[in-house]
């Protein structure tokens, strides 16, 4: 017996919400910037949908529309929950350039949270800067730029003709260029935003930039800030822990390299800060590291050679303190190559991104040596420093594949 068309017409548009749901997700996540928040935001985002569905004439139109619930529904918990939160969020739903974000703005993967997190620090430093403002200066400031008012309807609001308010912005942005000049220059930066007189653009760089003191724990001993020095033109990344608590094994670094990776221009498009940085790097360092530990081999990122991926084992770390397990990638053409640690693998992960992500001040769990399944195998993870949260991963000791994750989002566990 055939379906009634009204039947199939629902159906469809059920399996078309479904479909959408995971960019739902990460759209309510990008606008109130609460990940916890997001999925319960998106489903309420649904149900308003599905009772308004008669409202959609155009089913080509359906993401946009979506997208505008989403917005309504994301700024109006915001609106219950403070002012500023509000603030914020009206922000993010109006997107950088004035243009809302769509559910298509959002790919996939991990690079959008990269640039989420991006955004989240800058807009927390401007905020700082512009609380050191005076309240007249900050306000038009906020009422022209944020809230987009027309500038005679704004100076009529502040009793100042439309010359006196253009003076007035115009003090006003120097004068938080100031402020991020001078109280928040450290963590303007950190956060590459280019500044007379700093090295935060590469072309302010004289020869081989300096190491810089990060906002980032180090995730490996959580008690130093990690440095980095970044040349995004030249496509070197490093990053270390002062502290020393992984060896480097380079004479120029006195701690331990986190990240490194060298003549790749593309890796930081459209980032600027260090934490983002690095979670691009993370990223894409899982992907190059499972690649080579399946196929047995990896591309040199010096001389863009294969090369072959060894394991290493307590009896080849003697001098590398904590570190007993991990993998060399050594190049035979150029002899370059570098090194992973266990740890290093374990915080590659996207579990152990996401864990990074939750609990930015963490620590390394010691290497054990176990037993899973009957089978030799490796238990590492970490730990945050300011809760009871663990993230464990069990690897196979002669392979270093994944074998269970335990711990980490809401006690996710998988095999």
């Amino acid at each position: 017996m055939m379906q009634p068309r009204c039947e199939r017409d629902v159906g469809a548009f059920e399996a078309a919400l479904a479909a959408e749901r995971a960019r739902l997700v990460r759209l309510c996540a990008r606008i109130t910037g609460d990940a916890d928040a997001a999925e319960d935001l998106a489903q309420e985002t649904l149900v308003e949908a599905w009772r308004a569905r008669g409202r959609l004439r155009d089913p080509g139109g359906l993401s946009p529309w979506l997208a505008a619930i989403a917005r309504n529904v994301c700024l109006r918990w915001a609106r219950g929950r403070g002012r500023e939160l509000a603030r914020r969020a009206e922000i993010a739903a109006a997107g950088l350039d004035g243009t809302p974000p769509t559910l298509d703005d959002l790919p996939d993967g991990d690079e959008d949270i990269a640039v989420d997190l991006e955004r989240g620090e800058l807009a927390e430093l401007l905020d700082r800067a512009l609380a050191l403002l005076p309240a007249q200066t900050r306000a038009a400031l906020i009422e022209s730029y944020v809230y987009e008012r027309p500038q005679g309807e704004l100076a009529a609001r502040l009793g100042l003709s439309e010359g006196a308010l253009r003076v007035r912005l115009h003090r006003g942005r120097l004068a938080l260029r100031h402020a991020l000049a001078t109280d928040l220059r450290a963590e303007a930066v950190a956060l590459g935003i280019a500044l007379p007189g700093s090295a935060s653009d590469d072309t302010d760089y004289a020869g081989e930039p300096e190491w810089r003191e990060t906002r980032i724990w180090c995730p490996f001993c959580g008690r130093h800030r990690l440095i980095a020095r970044l040349m995004p033109a030249a496509g070197e990344y490093s990053y270390h822990c002062p502290g020393r608590c992984v060896p480097s094994g380079h004479p120029d670094v006195p701690g331990g390299i986190v990240v490194g990776m060298a003549r790749d221009t593309t890796v930081a498009a459209g980032l600027t800060s260090a934490k983002s940085i690095l979670s691009r790097l993370l990223a894409d360092n899982d992907t190059r590291y499972r690649r080579g530990l399946a196929e047995g081999a990896a591309i040199c990122l010096d001389c863009g050679q294969p090369g072959p991926v060894r394991l290493w084992t307590p009896a080849d770390t003697a001098d590398m303190g904590p570190l007993t397990y991990g993998i060399n990638l050594a190049c035979d053409h150029c002899r370059g190559g570098d090194n992973a640690s266990l740890w290093h693998l374990m915080i590659d992960l996207p579990a152990g991104r996401r864990f990074w992500r939750r609990h930015p001040h963490m620590r390394a769990l010691p290497i054990r040596e176990i037993t899973f399944q009957g089978r030799p195998a490796l238990l590492a993870g970490f730990e945050s420093v300011d809760g009871p949260a663990q993230l464990e991963v069990v690897s196979a000791r002669e392979t270093l594949d994944v074998l269970r994750i335990e711990g980490g989002i809401e006690g996710e566990a998988t095999s």
